[in-house]
């Protein structure tokens, strides 16, 4: 009788459990679960920075809108063939970039590396790339004179599908140049050279070497000078959607939280080309 009573229970209720275990795991699927999905996320232009007296000045600058401890709604996906052009006017001395990297592939480009992440055309200039695939390294890398390369290499192997926060450093009084890969960071000291980039930046690409990043980019920032380890660290902190943490050095900022433009003040907005914005991204992000 028991057994009989036990069939019959599982008769009447075992596709009941068997569709709520279907549904259970299609909303795991879809990062229902996921306590990023509840977060709060910031829309394009949600905070961005002021400048009273127009692009390039920095009195009375201030930023309005909070991005920090909220995820944005977008971040701009690459398809392995794409890029965002920015044109801008030639940047010397030291420099700092900072960016959030989620890589798709690793597969070799044409120039031997896994995509630049930003850099400037002529290909000159301070650059992150993705070093060759029988390294796989970060690395930031410092020309000069159009001639010669000094670069730095961050011993740090990235996982796919796993966000990292990197950031490059060039101090021209010192010589340093720093790699930082979330919070650890690697040095190395070159010649005291002038820095000279080109006049168009990329994110996402080195397009006369045919060298494109494939993978998800958000919260580029770019300084005119080498900010501190303290900063950089709080940068890391602040997380993927964090606020510019020098204004007055600040020279470009793009979220890339659904499209390309500038918020820093000083309306550097991109170019789009095969350059998508994805929604879902967040299922495969950490905060710090």
């Amino acid at each position: 009788m028991k057994s009989q009573s036990a069939m019959e229970y599982l008769m009447t209720y075992g596709w009941a459990i068997l569709v709520i275990a279907v549904v259970l795991a299609a909303l795991y699927s879809l990062g229902i679960f996921n306590p990023n999905s509840f977060a709060p996320k910031a829309s394009a232009g949600s905070c961005e920075v002021v400048r009273p007296f127009g692009p390039t000045t920095s009195t009375d600058i201030h930023s309005t809108g909070t991005c920090t401890n909220m995820l944005p709604k977008y971040v701009a996906s690459f398809n392995g063939n794409g890029q965002i052009s920015v044109l801008m006017p030639t940047l010397s001395h030291s420099i700092t970039y900072t960016a959030w990297v989620n890589f798709a592939s690793l597969a070799q480009s044409n120039y031997g590396d896994t995509g630049q992440i930003i850099g400037w055309e002529p290909g000159y200039g301070p650059s992150l790339l993705f070093l060759q695939p029988s390294i796989y390294q970060f690395e930031f890398s410092v020309w000069y004179a159009n001639t010669q390369q000094e670069a730095v290499l961050s011993g740090t192997t990235p996982k796919l599908n796993t966000w990292y926060f990197m950031a490059g450093t060039y101090n021209e009084s010192s010589g340093l140049i720093q790699v930082y890969v979330n919070n650890k960071v690697y040095n190395q000291t070159i010649s005291k050279e002038t820095l000279e980039t080109g006049n168009v930046l990329t994110i996402g690409a080195w397009p006369s070497q045919l060298s494109y990043f494939k993978g998800e980019l958000a919260n580029v920032q770019i300084y005119n000078n080498s900010i501190s380890s303290n900063q950089i660290s709080a940068l890391y902190q602040e997380g993927i959607g964090g606020d510019p943490i020098d204004l007055t050095n600040l020279v470009g900022w793009w979220p890339l939280n659904g499209n390309a433009n500038d918020y820093s003040g000083n309306n550097y907005n991109g170019k789009e080309t095969n350059v998508a914005y994805s929604s879902t991204w967040y299922r495969t992000y950490s905060a710090p």
